[in-house]
């Protein structure tokens, strides 16, 4: 079957669970399809969808093998028994036309992020003078922005950072956060992910912006970095977050603030106390549906006597 067959289909996986199990399955899956899932929100579940290599056959039994081995190594208390999965195919044309389909152009404050295919002005979106305008092309396998901790970083952003800061971008995905903050004003940026995939794509996203200057590296851990930041933010799991906590602290500058976000309301407690743990202190959240978002604040140096 070739690339050209007006048939070739994908063989869509939709994994049911709850919040805090979203970051163990999206992992999981992420082995079987290494274009990436797409993360649906619920009121009280999260939907994980992967698509597997194509086919034109409509038999799911090497599918349903291959995710009950992934999802096998995720603990039952994170992810409990029985889990509700859903397989269908879904013609290439189709899924493409529904992802462009679901990426409009969208405003948080000053910033608008649009996928490449949106025109802009957009007809859906009054443009202002202070517009500063990220066009992205977010593939299927990286955010588009609409994502309330995406929102929740880009408020915060926003809000905190000031012209010429130093801004960490740990788990930067498609990049969105990254040419934010160098929008704002940032002076010195660094991206990192741990998806080699996540940074060639923010390297064509930064291109595609126009935005230079911007170092990009494959890493998984805050550690080994040099310090002195004024902002680090991390739109990335709860567990990852809460293990960054101390490396953070390290990190900042006196007064620096640590932008947390990716954290499901019932891991909320746990990255809180991560936080305070460390000595973070002015710890503030925002709750977007089941999500939270944590602007915590590394102290002030106390002056000697």
């Amino acid at each position: 079957m070739t690339a050209s067959d007006p048939d070739r289909c994908w063989t869509r996986i939709s994994v049911h669970c709850p919040p805090s199990a979203a970051d163990a399955v999206s992992a999981a899956l992420m082995k079987l399809a290494p274009n990436g899932v797409v993360v649906a929100d619920g009121r009280e579940e999260i939907v994980i969808m992967a698509y597997l290599s194509p086919t034109n056959e409509l038999d799911f039994a090497s599918a349903e093998a291959q995710v009950g081995d992934v999802l096998a190594s995720i603990p039952g208390d994170l992810l409990p028994q029985p889990v509700h999965i859903e397989y269908q195919l879904v013609p290439e044309r189709n899924w493409i036309a529904a992802f462009r389909a679901h990426c409009h152009p969208l405003r948080e404050g000053r910033i608008v992020v649009k996928p490449t295919w949106e025109p802009w002005p957009s007809p859906s979106l009054e443009p202002r003078e202070d517009d500063l305008l990220i066009e992205i092309d977010p593939g299927m396998a990286f955010g588009s922005g609409d994502h309330p901790t995406t929102r929740a970083c880009l408020r915060a952003l926003q809000e905190l950072l000031r012209p010429g800061a130093r801004v960490l971008d740990f788990g930067c995905g498609s990049g969105i956060l990254t040419i934010a903050a160098r929008l704002l004003g940032a002076g010195e940026v660094l991206a990192i992910d741990c998806d080699p995939m996540a940074i060639e794509v923010a390297r064509e996203n930064l291109a595609l912006n126009q935005v230079a200057g911007i170092e990009l590296a494959v890493r998984d851990t805050l550690r080994g970095l040099n310090g002195g930041w004024d902002l680090i933010v991390g739109n990335i799991s709860a567990p990852v977050l809460c293990a960054a906590a101390p490396m953070a602290d390290d990190l900042l500058r006196p007064g620096g603030m640590f932008i947390c976000a990716g954290v499901p309301w019932e891991w909320r407690e746990h990255l809180l106390q991560a936080l305070r743990d460390t000595g973070f202190v002015d710890l503030r959240t925002e709750r977007d549906g089941e999500w939270v978002s944590v602007i915590a604040s590394r102290p002030e140096e106390v002056a000697s006597p």
